[in-house]
C-alpha cells in the first residue's frame, strides 16, 4: 500500500479519461507570453551597471561644504580675536582686530573659491551624466 493513501481503489477506477487533449499551440502561445512578460521585467546588466555608475558619479560630486573646515575657520578667527585682545589695548586691539576678522575673511574666500573651482571641473561630468539620462538606456 503507497503511502499516504487511505483508500483501497485501483488506479483505473479513480482515473478519470482526459475530455479532450490539450492544444499544444496554445500552451506554447502561453509560455511565449509569459517569457515576453518575465523578459520585460528583467532588467539588463549593461542597463543596471550604467545606471549605477551615474548614480555614484552624482554622488562623489555632490561635495558640499562638509568637514570640519568651516569650524576650524571660525576657530581660527575666534583664537586670533581673543589672543588680540588679551595681548593688546586700546586702539591696538581694535586694529588686530580689524586684521584678523579680514585674515578669517580671507581664509574663508579661500575655500570658497577652491569650492567653486572644484566644482566648476566636476560640471562637465554632471552635464554629461544629464545628456545620457535624457538620452536613455
Amino acid at each position: 500500500m503507497p503511502s499516504g493513501r487511505t483508500d483501497n481503489e485501483s488506479d483505473e477506477e479513480t482515473r478519470a479519461p482526459p475530455s479532450e487533449a490539450p492544444d499544444v499551440a496554445a500552451l506554447g502561445a502561453e509560455v511565449e507570453a509569459l517569457r515576453e512578460d518575465l523578459d520585460a521585467k528583467t532588467v539588463s546588466r549593461a542597463d543596471l551597471e550604467a545606471e549605477l555608475k551615474q548614480y555614484v558619479r552624482a554622488r562623489q560630486r555632490r561635495g558640499k561644504a562638509r568637514g570640519w573646515g568651516p569650524y576650524l575657520v571660525l576657530l581660527y578667527g575666534t583664537v586670533m580675536t581673543l589672543g588680540a585682545f588679551a595681548s593688546l589695548s586700546g586702539g591696538w586691539a581694535i586694529l588686530a582686530m580689524i586684521v584678523v576678522w579680514l585674515s578669517t575673511l580671507g581664509l574663508y574666500a579661500l575655500m570658497v573659491v577652491v569650492g567653486v573651482g572644484a566644482s566648476a571641473l566636476g560640471a562637465p561630468g554632471r552635464l554629461v551624466d544629464r545628456v545620457r539620462s535624457w538620452r536613455g538606456p
